[in-house]
């Protein structure tokens, strides 16, 4: 089923040129969305002005690979407003990148899945729509290397990056006025995934391309064996110099590292490349594609100082079981399974995370859905089985700004001020900010530089949201046995945690501890790689000072002290609803448990679910009544350093990002239609003082 939708808007420039009266072929499942939001298709420049952070997602799936949803859908539920005409609450997302599977697909992504039960759509293969218009764009041919027959013939995804993915985020951005970016999550040679942007050529507010995100697709992904790529009018290879060989094993992380370098050579400021889901898949496997140690992490830093600077959870938030829990983990996995919705190289107090912090290396965390359905669920259904659509359960907060944009993203992630959220524990105007005596304020990914002996403040805010979009208002059970009864769907927050670690300074490559036996299961769970890091303070939210809103929300402060001593160390946070101690979900320092002891304990309210698991007939704490039981969020750290010591690779990380922004090397091919407001790599400390010029008076 299809629709016919006219839009009126200026005409563009570029390789989509949308006329000034456009047509476009619309599935079922994205009209209603296209009619209730084309009327406000303005330029977007300043998203909810009030906020000092912006809610994206860059991690999401759609029928181009393994996804349930159209891409449109996809873009539709995760960025509008109020619900979706065939039914599904949407999630007023301010920006989103599509980052979907490399490799190939048999199923035209203008398409959801018969499974995921939206009126109008229906599985349907590129075999069956050739030659045909739909949602504005033709696809007349599968290019490449021919790859299999009838329903079964699969389209590249550098082609579906250029061709289908990218014009569908030209035809959205002005429907809805959010930043769309295209992107990738890259099938890595030697190991497992790890999401990637390049935005150079991207502008679809009205010209531009995907064909650097294509080409790093087609160039690096271990799924894409095409052997050919885009020709141009001689039939010559856009894009020669392939190596279709070296895609498993030590050969692969070689190859990937190559990829990273090739980032940082071409394009270091507008791409990057952040790990996702790292402990899944176990250990490095030297013969194999499997996960990641520290020394990958540490070379893939080093070959991107500017590109490669995190790790991002697991996703799949919804899929915790009575055998396992979310994100996809087994047994196998580093540590087990998850940590409080995380993997353990987060999770854990002195481990790989803080391994490479206490490095000082500019190495931030992440989170992100990993959606790609509901499960037992249909993607209009409030309950899932498996993943939480973009912006329903998880958000990462990049800092606003005006005249927000991709670059923005890009910006705000390298910056490392940003912080992750689940079930919407805080909002979007976190402060987490140290200084020492009459100084200035320093806030995440930035260094303080002090006197030993020195005096440091610590000071955090937060908004605790009246709501989140838990569909249920029964009491927590995981508090239930503590004593607590809180609503699932009104968040609360027990208290944080500022966890400290000493620096001692990057680790040759070659050098002893660069590369650090690691260990499949609960082995992983006790490495040790910082230690160390502690959990310096406990702030219960009881002690906080405390404001209501009338919104109904709860505005919470404190302050901490710290001396600064002989030494560089970093200060990270990290919050929760769940106190020290609480059976089968945290111990007694208040770290969380393997997750799969969540469902030790019965969901016995009348209004639990039906699908949710059971034991002799008890439903347990399991699915996403689990996620919205087990709630937590993370904030980058701060940096701090003896006045005279070296500076931190953080801070020579920024300053080369700075260089590079001055020199501008790829700054003509982005965003044209902002460069009279901003350079595209504008120096790290003048931003942070732009944005704490512009939203620093309302902390005060």
């Amino acid at each position: 089923m299809a629709f016919i939708f006219f839009v009126c808007k200026k005409t563009f420039r570029g390789n989509y040129m949308v006329q000034s009266t456009k047509t476009i072929l619309l599935t079922a499942a994205s009209v209603s969305l296209a009619l209730t939001h084309a009327a406000n298709a303005t330029d977007r420049r300043d998203p909810k002005p009030d906020n000092p952070y912006v809610a994206g997602d860059m991690h999401n799936h759609n029928t181009c690979t393994d996804g349930s949803v159209s891409a449109g859908y996809a873009i539709d539920r995760s960025v509008a407003t109020g619900v979706a005409a065939a039914g599904g609450r949407n999630f007023d997302l301010d920006w989103f990148t599509l980052g979907n599977h490399g490799g190939s697909g048999n199923r035209d992504c203008r398409f959801s899945d018969t499974s995921a039960n939206i009126p109008g759509d229906t599985t349907t293969t590129w075999s069956q729509t050739l030659g045909k218009t739909i949602d504005g764009i033709t696809i007349t041919s599968l290019k490449g290397t021919p790859n299999g027959t009838g329903d079964s013939a699969q389209m590249w995804r550098w082609q579906s990056i250029k061709e289908v993915e990218y014009p569908t985020i030209v035809n959205r951005t002005p429907i809805y006025d959010k930043v769309l970016i295209e992107g990738l999550e890259w099938i890595v040679p030697g190991h497992e995934h790890t999401d990637v942007a390049v935005i150079s050529g991207q502008n679809p507010r009205g010209y531009g391309n995907a064909d650097k995100m294509a080409e790093y697709e087609f160039r690096f992904d271990r799924a894409d064996t095409d052997a050919i790529g885009p020709l141009d009018s001689k039939s010559n290879q856009v894009w020669p110099g392939k190596d279709n060989v070296n895609n498993s094993g030590t050969a692969g992380h070689q190859k990937a590292v190559a990829g990273i370098q090739w980032l940082q050579k071409n394009h270091p400021l507008q791409s990057y490349a952040i790990p996702t889901h790292s402990e899944r898949a176990g250990p490095f496997n030297p013969s194999s594609s499997n996960g990641y140690n520290i020394e990958h992490f540490r070379d893939f830093n080093n070959a991107g100082p500017t590109v490669a600077i995190g790790i991002e959870s697991p996703g799949h938030m919804a899929q915790g079981s009575l055998t396992g829990g979310s994100g996809s983990y087994t047994t196998s996995a580093v540590g087990g399974g998850t940590y409080g919705m995380s993997g353990i190289y987060t999770a854990k107090v002195g481990g790989l995370w803080d391994g490479l912090l206490g490095e000082g290396r500019n190495v931030f965390v992440y989170v992100s859905s990993d959606w790609h359905n509901r499960g037992a669920a249909g993607a209009r259904d409030a309950f899932t089985t498996s993943d939480f659509i973009p912006g329903e359960y998880t958000k990462l907060y990049v800092p606003n700004e005006e005249h927000f944009r991709s670059q923005s993203v890009i910006d705000g992630m390298r910056s490392g001020n940003s912080y992750s959220v689940n079930a919407d524990i805080i909002g979007p105007d976190m402060v987490f900010r140290a200084r020492g005596h009459d100084g200035d304020w320093k806030t995440m990914g930035e260094t303080l530089v002090v006197t030993p002996g020195e005096k440091i403040t610590v000071e955090m805010q937060v908004t605790i949201p009246a709501k989140n979009n838990s569909p249920y208002s029964f009491n927590n059970p995981l508090l239930l046995p503590v004593g607590i009864k809180q609503p699932l769907n009104k968040p609360s927050l027990d208290h944080v945690d500022l966890i400290s670690g000493q620096i001692t300074g990057p680790i040759d490559p070659g050098a002893p501890g660069y590369a650090v036996p690691n260990a499949g299961g609960v082995a992983g769970a006790a490495i040790v790689y910082n230690p160390t890091t502690t959990i310096a303070q406990q702030i219960l939210a009881k002690h906080m000072q405390r404001d209501s809103q009338r919104d109904g929300s709860t505005r919470l402060k404190f302050t901490a002290t710290f001396t600064a001593g002989k030494n560089p160390f970093y200060i990270r946070a990290r919050g929760t609803n769940i106190p020290v101690a609480t059976p089968n979900v945290s111990d007694t320092a208040g770290s969380p448990l393997l997750d799969v002891n969540n469902v030790q304990v019965s969901c016995t309210d009348p209004a639990c679910p039906s699908h949710l698991q059971t034991v002799s007939g008890v439903k347990k704490v399991t699915f996403d009544v689990q996620a919205y039981s087990n709630v937590w969020f993370y904030a980058n750290p701060i940096f701090i350093r003896p006045h005279g010591s070296p500076k931190l690779l953080v801070e020579k990380n920024a300053e080369l990002a700075e260089k590079l922004g001055d020199h501008g090397d790829d700054h003509h091919d982005h965003d044209h239609d902002h460069d009279q407001h901003h350079g595209q790599g504008y120096p790290h400390d003048w931003w942070h003082f732009s944005w704490w010029k512009r939203y620093g008076q309302r902390f005060l």
